[in-house]
């Protein structure tokens, strides 16, 4: 994709670099291997080769892929390799920081990249063709498709890491709540509602996804929710096809539908 080619797109993405002196190489040769880096897993894990940047994606695809690159390269950026081992770059006017200032600002510069990455995401979530691409899979496949997740818990740093690991978990909470409420293709359907930030959704709609959405965060702050919770929701469904057709559909519907014994002379159990 070639999403930063210069030097200069790279100074005004991150700050506070100094300007490059004659015979020194630039910041944008020192973090190419890095940004090449970045940009693939930018591809891998939201955008996809399938999607074009457009000019309203590329400015937030430019500072996701700046800051991972940037994130990866601090490690090493002030060590050379020489012939008796590794050596700090260092000199009479610059100080090397101190482990605890490289920490804060590899912090920064990772909830700037998260920050980018929701913001990436928000603009791609509309968008059909995305939809149907893996990254637009991954984050599709629960009721929670950003970073919102994570700030719900008041989980405000290493967001990205934090989403990984609770996407992982509603995904097996979401699997028994479809399996013995709410059928998987209403839970499609709900997730699609979520993905499409509530969008052409109706107000009762809306409302058991909202509620849904709020109980599946106590259940992931371990906190039991009683049965009759979702009971009350499914009250809501069966009392409202029109909304929920997908439910009613499904074989879940069949669970609170039980067919009604009919008693018959020729049955082997007949009643008087």
């Amino acid at each position: 994709m070639n999403i930063i080619t210069t030097d200069e797109q790279l100074h005004m993405l991150i700050p506070h670099v100094f300007a490059t002196v004659e015979g020194e190489p630039s910041l944008f040769e020192v973090l190419y291997p890095f940004l090449d880096n970045a940009e693939q897993w930018l591809v891998q894990n939201f955008v996809s080769d399938e999607i074009p940047l457009t000019d309203e994606l590329l400015p937030a695809a430019q500072q996701v892929v700046a800051y991972h690159a940037f994130l990866t390269a601090i490690p090493s950026l002030d060590l050379v390799l020489t012939p008796n081992g590794f050596g700090i770059v260092s000199n009479t006017t610059v100080i090397p920081a101190s482990k605890e200032r490289v920490e804060r600002l590899q912090l920064s510069i990772e909830s700037q990249r998260d920050a980018a990455i929701e913001q990436l995401l928000h603009r791609l979530a509309p968008t059909p063709a995305w939809q149907r691409t893996a990254p637009g899979h991954y984050f599709s496949s629960t009721l929670f498709p950003t970073f919102h997740l994570c700030r719900s818990l008041n989980i405000n740093v290493h967001l990205w890491q934090q989403y990984q690991t609770l996407h992982a978990r509603l995904i097996k909470i979401e699997s028994v709540l479809s399996e013995t409420y709410f059928s998987h293709e209403q839970m499609q359907s709900f997730r699609a509602s979520a993905l499409a930030q509530m969008r052409n959704t109706s107000p009762l709609e809306e409302q058991v996804i909202n509620t849904l959405q709020s109980y599946e965060l106590q259940l992931l702050t371990d906190i039991q929710v009683h049965p009759q919770c979702y009971y009350d929701l499914v009250t809501i469904i069966r009392a409202h096809p029109e909304s929920f057709p997908a439910w009613h559909q499904s074989e879940t519907a069949q669970l609170y539908s039980p067919k009604v014994f009919e008693n018959k002379k020729k049955s082997g159990g007949y009643w008087f």
